[in-house]
């Protein structure tokens, strides 16, 4: 089972994440150097979307930067059934996150970027979240902080049913582990996992046995080289089939 349905739309259970060519800084010194080699060639990015895609994760999570979109919408070319996910920009600029860029990209989940969703301000989000809704996309939030973004989310009871969190069996970037694990496996959310690799602390071999206990429904992971798509991803089949 590649593909997991959400709101009648077909969500790849597996996709390939796209923070290492950006340079996040979790990489560390990684980072820049993945940055200067990824990120504005998009022709090396669709090469690795696409391997990806044929070792079975089927999609991709952008965010609009850099040509990261136009990789998507390349590997895309090529491969119909390819899907994308993404997250918006972190700055409002002139163009509102770049939502925009995402609903003609047909992305099918829209995730308000974590410093969007993590300042937990209820005039800033519900208006991003209903043009994403209106435009017939499935609205989403990410976060950095699950331990407190999450519960928001449930209180306010926003138009959200996808959450994209960082979730790995170390803990790492969850905050209490134990609690967000327990928030996550209490409620009927569509659960994405990010950093499930912990910037590579996490033999794939280990990583996904840990998501597939849990209410995970999908996961995203950063790779950078054909060896880290084909090992990872064979890995990541084994639990989201």
């Amino acid at each position: 089972m590649s593909f997991i349905e959400l709101e009648s739309q077909k969500i790849p259970r597996i996709t390939i994440g796209t923070s290492p060519f950006m340079g996040a800084g979790q990489f560390g010194p990684l980072g820049f150097v993945w940055r200067s080699e990824f990120f504005q060639n998009a022709e090396k990015m669709a090469n690795l979307m696409q391997l990806s895609y044929e070792y079975g994760a089927k999609g991709v999570e952008v965010i609009p930067a850099g040509q990261i979109l136009t990789a998507a919408l390349l590997t895309q070319e090529k491969y119909p059934e390819f899907t994308i996910l993404g997250s918006t920009f972190w700055e409002r600029g002139k163009n509102d996150f770049r939502i925009s860029e995402l609903i003609k990209a047909d992305t099918k989940i829209i995730f308000l970027h974590g410093s969007i969703s993590d300042q937990r301000d209820l005039h800033l989000i519900r208006p991003l979240l209903s043009k994403i809704r209106e435009a017939g996309n499935i609205p989403g939030m990410a976060t950095h902080y699950p331990l407190y973004t999450i519960p928001f989310i449930q209180k306010n009871k926003l138009d959200c049913p996808a959450i994209l969190l960082p979730f790995n069996y170390r803990g790492e970037f969850m905050g209490n582990q134990k609690a967000v694990e327990e928030i996550v496996d209490s409620m009927e959310y569509f659960f994405v996992a990010m950093k499930p690799l912990a910037a590579g602390k996490i033999p794939p071999r280990k990583a996904f046995p840990y998501l597939g206990k849990h209410n995970i429904s999908a996961v995203t992971i950063g790779m950078v080289t054909e060896e880290e798509v084909i090992e990872t991803v064979t890995e990541a089949k084994k639990v989201f089939k």
